[in-house]
């Protein structure tokens, strides 16, 4: 792995942290914060400034050192956590985001001077701080002994007599050594001795990093010390073997020292002052048993710079060193405990190779078994072996990409602060069901169309606060956010308390668009399907947020080449509801292959309720062209499946085939006549999009066991299309009676 890929893993981490730190201060807002909630945003910061100092990014770090300090004196109790203050901090949040965008290599840096200086005034008292000069001035925010590892080697290469004296005494010499201030005395400078241990690497710690922020604070390294560095032979990389003596000005605050190894733990030792340096808890012999290690430890180090094994191992930020033969112990035992990976993180192109592989297994699969039919050994054990471990891998290849709706969920309260700050409408978000999960690939594409359904319900939607009071509303508006998996898709809704579709308003402006007739009779349904017309819009004049028509005929488009559908649900005064419903995988599915004429089609599984041959007196004639199946009292509509696709030789009576009950999304259930069911197997997903073009009522194609490509049927818009325009057979109870 070479730099590049350890920064795009930084640049992956910086997401996840600006995700967490939005979640938190989303929380402040609400007002459904705790203490854990301030520690959570701190870490997030905290650890964006680690890996910008690691990786050369000054403007990020010196803009993040900023922000995490107003955040350390927030949770320290020393600001008050407000309105404003949140505000602020939102506001912070968004331009950091911008600054990691930068250091992406995404534009240039963010003018942050002015908001750096707000951050730095809303602390108690707080002069600016080196990096916010820094940042103002163009000077370099931290100097350099430390951006390499030069320095320290420079260290190692000294003469053993020169890297053997006393580290107290050569502290106290540094000490002396301090220039007189020029101006107003200042504090007397400390000291702070460093030793990290064998956990220091671990978790993506870093060392270094730890150092570089003490000398961002003005801390100068008078020592490092080599004494417990072992033979070559003896040598082991994951342990910690030097230890640094820092001195720091007067002026800066222990606290924010401590603040720098907060979440360090057991993985660093401190001591302050003339207590003595920490020492290395490692035993002498590798293989060794581990015991409690004060006297081992002390042991591997020089006589003058050994402590009393009471005050060997102090705890991680101590005031005062406490007895620590306990701590050692405990030490030690985290370090020679095997630590498991919870996780781990995968190109996305690798893993789209993998599901790639695991459909052309699935293909080659049905080729197989239809080989083997053909063969007369369509009932042996292997292949029955055979079909569960291939879905078994699909299944867990499929889970590798699931992932919960909240990632998209969660950046729609950022989008609504800023809809409340051009519109002046104050909106409440109320979320549900943001643990479902989906593929992807679908959630990445369903960002841009949530945005856009969630701006025309804020602009066009939602009242000002004055409308809403007028009409005995809550002056805040509530945008509400569902999701739920529901037969093998995953429905969302988006649903506003606002006034409605103006159906009227809509009307006339498509009308005098041209896009229906002047006499056009048209239901409420189609009424609302006009807002997604391209170039439909009803605003009185265009804005930044919408106005141009174009927004909600993306919507349409990106759901369609989803294989999805989009419903409107709308009562004027109360509000309106867009609902999606998109497939729970773009890759593969399970599927009931049908032949209907000439033709074999696969019908998603997911809609499939059962199937059926009826009696004669199970289908009853409604008018001249439908007909209906009474299904255990209740009645359905028949759909003919080969005359919607324009079959050739398919069955004409609903008696002689076969009718698959299904269910739809917003239209109920209805029976699909086909000749006969011939399989039912997992089919791989092939974009007819992509290699041809978009097809009304075909949801995709697949490719099927005998080599032959078969159309997917979309079933809800099937049913749809054929509510009284469908013509169909007569009964077999008519055609008895004509004979």
């Amino acid at each position: 792995m070479n730099d590049d890929d350890i920064q795009q893993i930084f640049f992956v981490e910086c997401d996840e942290a600006l995700e967490a730190t939005e979640a938190g201060l989303d929380a402040c807002k609400a007002g459904t914060h705790d203490d854990e909630t301030i520690n959570a945003i701190f870490r997030g910061v905290h650890s964006i400034k680690g890996g910008a100092g690691a990786f050369g990014h000054e403007a990020l770090q010196a803009y993040t050192h900023c922000f995490e300090n107003l955040l350390g004196d927030i949770r320290e109790g020393k600001v008050e956590l407000g309105g404003d203050l949140v505000d602020l901090l939102l506001l912070a949040n968004d331009l950091l985001r911008v600054h990691v965008e930068a250091a992406r290599g995404a534009g240039e840096a963010p003018d942050d001077v002015e908001l750096m200086k707000r951050l730095e005034q809303a602390r108690p008292g707080a002069e600016p701080s080196p990096q916010a000069q820094a940042a103002t001035t163009g000077a370099d925010a931290f100097p350099d002994p430390l951006d390499d590892l030069d320095a320290l080697l420079d260290e190692l290469a000294a003469p053993e007599e020169d890297r053997s004296q006393d580290a107290s005494s050569q502290s106290a010499a540094q000490l002396k050594t301090v220039a007189e201030p020029e101006t107003e005395p200042e504090p007397d400078p400390w000291l702070i001795h460093i030793r990290p241990r064998a956990g220091g690497m671990a978790n993506g710690s870093e060392p270094l990093l730890w150092l570089r922020d003490i000398v961002a604070l003005g801390g100068e390294c008078v020592l490092c010390d080599t004494q417990a560095i072992p033979p070559i032979d003896r040598l082991d990389p994951e342990q910690g073997y030097l230890g640094w003596t820092y001195r720091l000005p007067g002026r800066v605050e222990r606290a924010e020292v401590e603040d720098i190894f907060d979440f360090v733990g057991e993985d660093c030792a401190l001591a302050f002052d003339d207590d003595p340096m920490p020492t290395v808890d490692v035993p002498d012999e590798p293989q060794s048993t581990p015991a409690p290690s004060p006297s081992v430890a002390s042991s591997s180090a020089p006589d003058d710079a050994t402590p009393s094994p009471v005050a060997s191992a102090p705890t991680p930020i101590p005031a005062i060193p406490a007895p620590a033969p306990t701590k050692t112990a405990a030490a030690q035992s985290a370090s020679t405990t095997p630590q498991t990976s919870q996780s781990v993180r995968i190109d996305l192109k690798k893993l789209d190779k993998l599901i790639d592989g695991v459909g052309e297994l699935v293909i080659a699969q049905a080729m197989l078994t239809q080989r083997l039919e053909n063969e007369s050994f369509a009932h042996i054990e292997e292949l029955a072996m055979l079909d569960t471990l291939v879905r078994d891998i699909q299944e867990h290849a499929m889970a590798f990409r699931a992932q919960p709706i909240s990632s998209v969920f969660g950046r729609v309260p950022r989008l609504l602060r800023e809809l409340a700050g051009n519109t002046g409408k104050h909106v409440k978000l109320d979320v549900s069901g943001e643990t479902t999960e989906l593929d992807k690939t679908v959630i990445e594409r369903l960002s841009e169309p949530m945005t856009h359904l969630i701006r025309n319900a804020v602009d066009h939607g939602i009242e000002t606060p004055a409308e809403r009071t007028e009409v005995g509303k809550d002056a805040e508006g509530t945008l509400t956010l569902a999701a739920e998996q529901k037969a093998g898709r995953i429905v969302i809704q988006i649903s506003d308390d606002g006034r409605g579709i103006n159906r009227e308003k809509v009307l006339a402006k498509a009308i005098k668009n041209g896009l229906v007739d002047a006499d056009a009779e048209l239901s409420d349904d189609e009424v609302n399907q006009l807002v997604f017309a391209p170039g439909f819009s009803t605003a009185a004049q265009v804005s930044n947020i919408s106005g141009r028509g174009v927004g909600m005929d993306v919507v349409k488009q990106n759901v369609k080449e989803l294989g999805g559908r989009i419903t409107i649900d709308s009562k004027p005064g109360e509000g309106t509801t867009f609902t999606l419903a998109l497939p729970l995988t773009l890759a593969i599915s399970d599927g009931m292959i049908v032949q209907v004429g000439d033709q074999s089609l696969v019908i998603p599984l997911a809609h499939v309720i059962e199937s059926l041959r009826p009696n004669r007196d199970d289908v009853k004639g409604l008018g001249t062209q439908r007909q209906m199946l009474n299904v255990r009292g209740a009645f359905v509509p028949v759909v003919s499946l080969g005359a919607m696709t324009g079959a050739q030789g398919m069955v004409s009576e609903p008696c002689k085939g076969v009718l698959v009950l299904v269910e739809t999304e917003s239209h109920g259930r209805a029976a699909l006549m086909v000749d006969a069911i011939t399989d039912q197997r997992q089919f791989v997903i092939k974009s007819l999009d992509a290699h041809y073009r978009s097809v009304d009522s075909v949801a995709g194609a697949t490719i099927l066991g005998n080599g032959k490509v078969a159309l997917i049927v979309d079933v809800d818009f099937l049913v749809q299309s054929s509510s009284g325009t469908q013509g169909i057979a007569p009964s077999c109870g008519e055609l008895v009676d004509a004979a």
